[in-house]
């Protein structure tokens, strides 16, 4: 798959250079028209020019682009049958800085005569997320590419916290309104995005590098043309779309982490192909050992035999200085003329490699309070990064367009974690290690199309797509060494931890996997044009159809004493360089069993199949009303095994009528006041059904799934005033509820023995309902009270969101009584203050964060929920444009480098205090510096 995508970007971006040859140097003016009511584009708007022959008519988008335009100060006409004439004034041309302008029209069919209004170009040129945000018939919240660019994130998972009510856990979850990553869904493109983790539902935003977005928006209230199921917000990640002129841009950067950088790191020998993002296939099996079913077959001397076959691959070294990350970005858009009709390319790709030590404290607790361990890890991490897009447009007309996106990425991980540290329930001092090296692969294609099938704005919308994720985990290594902490021992020597009997995945344990998941989609939809109490009014219907496949398998091997009678003991003193040499394979040293259990494989399966229809109605000219209701048929099926061998099916066929209302009330010219209700619907996802049972060394927790598992069922309502008080600014509040019936979450079934056993489940019902402020506001107005010229050039802007939620646990003997939902946060704040000057291009943005502490695992009556303190982020960025075209980016994250808790809180008074809490795990993460330059041509 990556050799196949890599070959058709080289191939494309080869024939970018064929196309067009315009130098875009020449002035250009360049937007978007919509309906002031509505939000919709408008096709065929004649777009001039005053006082010259220059103009455009806007496309099926909505897009116009006006070139060749001499330098000077000009006056711009929209002009449309039905509609207010509108003229820009003082728009300023100069050559290679394109100007945009996004106006919006008001519907004028009543009135007899031609109207005109006039506008200042500075009071008309609205930030294209804002105003998508306040002609939209939904609640949302986005981020522009260009925000992004001032911001330190490298991945799409960083710069979703920005986002009003949103955070992210695990740095790549997202948690939105409080909700965790599972109640949350996401689009590319518009096309719905599969779940990318084996062990929960959620999709990892890490996957994708920030500087391919055009935009980022959190649509948080529910309509019947979007999937039902979600209720904390559907993510929409719009990729870079075709450019206006021909470009190429490339990047490079360096950077330090203040914790890692220069200091020695851990490493093993891995394969000569790692610093591209995947294993060469020196981590896999021999091509000549047994299958699995032979070797658990295979008699007491054929398991020596096939030991011998293994490498011994388990020696680590230390490296004597972390180098610096390296980033990489290259860009390169083409437009031109295909058979007369506009076509364009642009095409990215990205490389990224950096690695990152982190020192963590772990502990865990019995049910009676008593410590199990004490443990001080050190993770050595290494991630490579390949990201790539190729866009591709063609527009037949104005009326016809043709698109194919594609978008691959490729995200490698290779950790050696180190442990040592007092195992006290056993009384012993222990040293282990973990080798884990996984790679994750994502493709996704979408061929669509748009057809403007009359003048009056018949339009009928078309995609297919196909998506596919692979995650391999090649031998993933795990060992234990030990000596008895007995003061009346005087032996310190270490002893290897191999089981005697049956072998452990956990001691000496060698496992692989390969999850891959194939996702096929169909939509089309059709939208006309009605006339209703004299205004104008749509309706809109249309059909989705997605079928989905998962294969999960996985292998486990562990290493055991052959014969214990006969077993030369002092073997367990060697040095794991030489503990498993082929020499030590035999009746008196060691052998490889098969422990793969049936329940180590499944495969799965969902059909959805969805119908919609959607009336947006202006009940009055100030009044907006969409509404209408989606029906969605799901089948699903998981078929796998029981640890007996017992045979698990799962047969699922769920309809669901989805109805929604999204009321929008336009108070004046710069105020709006919205209503919404929906009801929506939350699956489980296949791994939270698969008996699959996995150790997580990391966090010594054993995670399992539940076949009994049923849909949620969620009632949704909003309420949220808007005011605009000028172009790009905003403030705005609002308040929701929601209510879940049989909501599904995460819980701690046991612990003991040093690992907690962790599966999913269903409470009886749930509810959370919270406040979101919002505001972005230039600082001009302060001009009057402070005189300086700069103050044009500063924004402040920020969110804060207040959010309570409580689980009824009262089906659940386990519970301790009412709590949070897992993952809620009660607040969660953003701010930042924003410096930019046009003229020297000089830019400076200051950015905070802060989450409130939040249940990280749900515990029960024997074992505290584990909860995650709050932690304080300051982020810098620093940008200055050299040589017109050129820019340097210092960028700063993380200034203040607190630690991370999770803890359990014994006194139960909402704060965590180190000297009566029980700690889990402590982090620092370490400030990150990094520099960039770029430059476009």
């Amino acid at each position: 798959m990556k050799h196949l995508y890599c070959l058709l970007l080289l191939t494309f971006g080869l024939n970018l250079l064929a196309l067009g040859n315009d130098d875009g140097l020449s002035g250009r003016v360049t937007g978007v028209v919509i309906d002031k009511a509505n939000g919709e584009t408008l096709i065929g708007v004649p777009v001039m020019i005053e006082g010259t022959t220059l103009g455009a008519v806007t496309d099926l988008d909505g897009r116009y682009l006006i070139t060749n335009i001499p330098n000077g100060t000009y006056n711009i006409v929209f002009r449309y049958i039905g509609y207010t004439t509108k003229i820009i004034r003082n728009v300023a041309v100069q050559e290679g800085s394109p100007v945009n302008l996004d106006v919006s029209l008001e519907n004028s069919s009543q009135q007899l005569n031609e109207v005109v209004v006039t506008a200042d170009m500075k009071r008309e040129s609205v930030g294209s997320i804002i105003l998508m945000q306040k002609k939209s018939a939904t609640v949302q919240d986005g981020i522009s590419a260009e925000t992004i660019r001032k911001t330190p994130d490298k991945n799409t998972g960083e710069v979703v916290r920005r986002i009003s009510g949103a955070s992210i856990q695990e740095g790549r979850f997202v948690i939105i309104r409080g909700l965790n990553e599972r109640y949350n869904g996401a689009l590319l493109n518009g096309v719905p995005l599969a779940s990318s983790e084996p062990d929960r539902k959620a999709f990892s935003f890490d996957l994708f590098p920030a500087n391919m977005l055009d935009n980022l928006i959190i649509v948080k209230t529910a309509s019947p043309e979007l999937p039902g199921e979600f209720s904390g917000g559907l993510l929409q990640l719009n990729t870079r779309d075709i450019p206006d002129q021909n470009f190429f841009s490339f990047s490079a950067g360096t950077g330090l982490n203040t914790i890692s950088t220069f200091k020695k790191y851990r490493s093993y020998q891995g394969g000569k192909t790692d610093w591209l993002g995947f294993d060469d296939g020196t981590r896999a099996l021999p091509s000549d050992f047994p299958q699995a079913e032979t070797l658990q077959r295979a008699s007491q001397a054929d398991k020596i035999k096939y030991s011998k076959l293994l490498p011994n691959d388990w020696a680590t070294e230390e490296k004597a200085s972390t180098p610096l990350t390296q980033t990489y970005q290259a860009s390169i858009g083409r437009t031109g003329k295909l058979l007369r009709n506009d076509f364009g390319l642009i095409a990215s790709i990205s490389y990224s490699n950096g690695r990152r030590t982190q020192e963590f404290e772990r502990a865990d607790y019995d049910f009676d309070g008593s410590q199990n361990f004490d443990f001080q890890d050190q993770q050595y991490r290494e991630n490579v990064f390949w990201g790539a897009l190729l866009n591709a447009s063609y527009k037949i007309g104005d009326r016809h367009k043709i698109s194919f996106k594609n978008l691959y990425s490729d995200n490698a991980e290779d950790m050696t974690i180190q442990r040592e540290g007092i195992d006290i329930e056993n009384q012993q001092y222990i040293n282990a290690f973990a080798l884990r090296y996984s790679s994750t692969r994502f493709l996704n294609s979408i061929l669509s199309g748009e057809h403007a099938l009359s003048a009056g704005g018949t339009r009928l919308k078309w995609n297919g797509s196909y998506t596919e994720i692979r995650q391999d985990v090649p031998d993933l290594r795990r060992m234990y060494y030990y000596r008895n902490l007995d003061p009346s021992l005087e032996d310190t020597t270490l002893y290897a931890y191999v089981p005697f009997g049956t072998a452990s995945p956990n001691y000496a344990g060698k496992f692989y996997s390969d999850l891959g998941e194939k996702v096929y989609n169909g939509d089309f939809s059709l939208q006309t044009p009605l006339k209703f109490l004299g205004e104008n009014q749509t309706v809109k219907f249309g059909f989705f159809e997605q079928y989905k496949s998962r294969s999960f398998d996985a292998r486990v091997l562990g290493y055991v004493i052959t014969n214990a009678g006969q077993f030369n003991w002092n073997l367990l003193q060697s040095p794991i360089e030489t503990l498993f040499n082929p020499e030590n394979m035999g009746p008196r040293g060691f052998r490889i069993d098969e422990i793969t259990n049936p329940s180590d494989a499944y495969t799965a399966s969902t059909n959805l199949h969805a119908g919609f229809i959607q009336f947006d109605n202006l009940v009055h000219k100030n009044i907006r009303l969409v509404w209408g209701v989606r029906v969605e048929n799901f089948i699903q099926k998981l078929n796998s095994f029981g640890y007996s061998n017992d045979t698990i099916r799962v047969r699922e066929n769920y309809t669901d009528l989805l109805p929604s209302i999204n009321v929008s009330w336009s108070l004046s010219e710069k105020t709006n006041l919205r209503f919404a209700a929906s009801q929506t619907v939350a699956r489980p996802e296949f791994r939270e059904l698969a008996p699959f049972s996995f150790y997580d060394f990391s966090t010594a927790s054993t995670i399992q799934g539940n076949d009994t598992l049923v849909r949620t069922r969620i009632k949704n309502f909003d309420l949220r005033y808007e005011y605009y008080p000028a172009p790009g600014e905003i403030l705005s509040a609002s308040v929701f509820y929601k209510n879940f019936t049989n909501p599904i979450e995460p819980v701690v079934e046991s612990s003991g023995a040093g690992s907690r056993r962790v599966s999913f489940w269903n409470a009886g019902s749930a509810y959370a309902y919270g406040l979101e402020l919002e505001w972005r506001k230039k600082l001009e107005f302060v001009d009057g009270l402070l005189s300086w010229n700069q103050w044009e050039n500063f924004s402040l802007y920020g969110n804060v969101s207040l959010i309570r939620s409580r689980v009824d646990v009262s089906n659940d003997p386990r519970a301790t009584g009412p709590r949070p939902l897992q993952g809620q946060s009660p607040y969660v704040l953003n701010g930042g203050l924003q410096y930019q000057n046009p003229r020297s291009g000089l830019g400076v943005n200051v950015v905070y964060n802060r989450i409130g502490r939040r249940i990280f695992q749900v515990g029960n009556q024997g074992y505290l929920s584990i909860e995650e303190t709050p932690r304080d982020l300051i982020d810098l960025q620093i940008s200055k444009r050299v040589f017109t075209k050129g820019e340097v980016r210092l960028t700063i994250g993380d200034l203040l480098n607190q630690a991370g808790h999770f803890y359990q809180d014994q006194n139960k008074n909402g704060r965590y205090a180190a000297d009566i809490d029980t700690g889990i795990s402590s982090v620092r993460f370490g400030t990150n510096v990094n520099l960039t330059l770029s430059y476009k041509l």
